[in-house]
């Protein structure tokens, strides 16, 4: 099978849909031949040395021009929607007919749509509309993703993976817990506003169970300041502390530090930082707007939410409350993660549903 990504992403570690993209592709070219296409036309340091070829962008651009065997791909993945390049490429793609499919790392859903709800209304009827409704499906990285996409097209659930790191959380703090956000500095977005809300409310049982906040993200568009005047705004300086990006054996050396994982996300496709926290056998707290409560709550390796300050303090104290069982919710996050959500895993179930969407065009 011959499998064409197109994207438009940049380096940027900090960005979901920056680091998913790029494996989505390299787990299935060790299955397939796959190219990927940046129409940002920045190379990928994580695809360079390995088996996905890389193509650069240029206008005009025609997936016909490609080299072989890419020329004529048996299905194209877009990742993400609001893209304008992508509606000429698509266009083209219905003329020769090839079959595609959208892959919107959470763009398309109910609460996705809501932010800046007019624009995208105007957007889609006016530009896109064609351009979704055409795809042969909507690939949703979760259950809650594909009740909450409204278009009327196939769609079908096969969610981010992770890799799993070798090591991982061995021992639990006795005197005090350490909770970690490591992700965006969205407030609105990440729900960092309800997080902060949350916490001037459980003050008491915060400081009964000495525990602290750390979040840990890239400043951007003054981001970092306006969430450290959140902080500030609620009076929480002393139980949130709010740090700069980390990434690497930095990163890794707070996670196995770290005994709570906590994400408050308002909507969601799927949080790699969610999936990285389990993968290192770390509990986690989350909203049910992460899209990842059920698999945390089915698996017990961790607590969900709702995406109010007032639920999120509640589910704060009760894991206060559990300190003695977050060790075994650390252990079933890493192993359910094993079993199902490795890439080599996501990478055959999701080659065999492409495989099937080509056969039934």
């Amino acid at each position: 099978m011959v499998i064409l990504h197109i994207a438009c992403i940049t380096n940027n570690l900090f960005n979901g849909v920056c680091v998913a993209a790029p494996q989505h592709a390299l787990a299935q070219g060790e299955y397939e031949d796959v190219a990927f296409l940046n129409i940002n036309n920045e190379l990928i340091d994580s695809l360079e040395g390995g088996k996905v070829k890389q193509f650069q962008y240029t206008k005009p651009f025609y997936v016909c021009d490609l080299p072989t065997p890419f020329n004529h791909p048996d299905l194209v993945v877009f990742h993400e929607c609001y893209r304008l390049d992508y509606l000429s490429i698509s266009k083209e793609l219905r003329k020769i007919k090839i079959p595609y499919i959208i892959l919107p790392h959470g763009e398309l859903g109910e609460r996705a749509q809501r932010k800046k709800f007019l624009k995208k209304k105007l957007a889609n009827i006016a530009l896109f509309n064609r351009f979704i409704n055409n795809a042969s499906a909507i690939q949703c990285l979760s259950e809650v993703e594909l009740k909450e996409t409204a278009f009327n097209v196939k769609k079908f659930v096969e969610s981010n993976g992770i890799k799993i790191p070798r090591k991982k959380k061995q021992l639990f703090h006795t005197n005090r817990i350490r909770i970690t956000y490591i992700g965006r500095l969205d407030a609105y977005h990440k729900g960092l506003d309800l997080l902060i809300e949350a916490v001037a409310n459980v003050r008491q049982q915060m400081n009964d169970n000495n525990a602290t906040i750390d979040m840990y993200g890239p400043d951007l568009n003054g981001r970092f300041d306006y969430v450290q005047s959140l902080i500030e705004k609620n009076k929480v300086t002393d139980l949130i502390r709010l740090h700069h990006e980390v990434s690497g054996i930095k990163k890794e050396k707070i996670l196995l530090d770290t005994d709570i994982f906590i994400q408050t996300s308002r909507f969601e496709g799927m949080p790699l930082g969610v999936l990285e926290a389990l993968s290192y056998g770390i509990p986690c707290l989350v909203t049910e707007g992460t899209n990842m409560g059920k698999i945390i709550l089915r698996n017990k390796a961790g607590i969900v939410a709702k995406n109010n300050s007032e639920d999120i303090a509640d589910k704060i104290s009760l894991i206060l409350s559990k300190k003695k069982v977050l060790a075994s919710m650390g252990k079933n996050g890493r192993a359910i993660l094993k079993k199902r959500f490795t890439w080599q895993n996501i990478a055959i179930r999701t080659i065999s549903k492409y495989k099937e969407i080509v056969w039934n065009t």
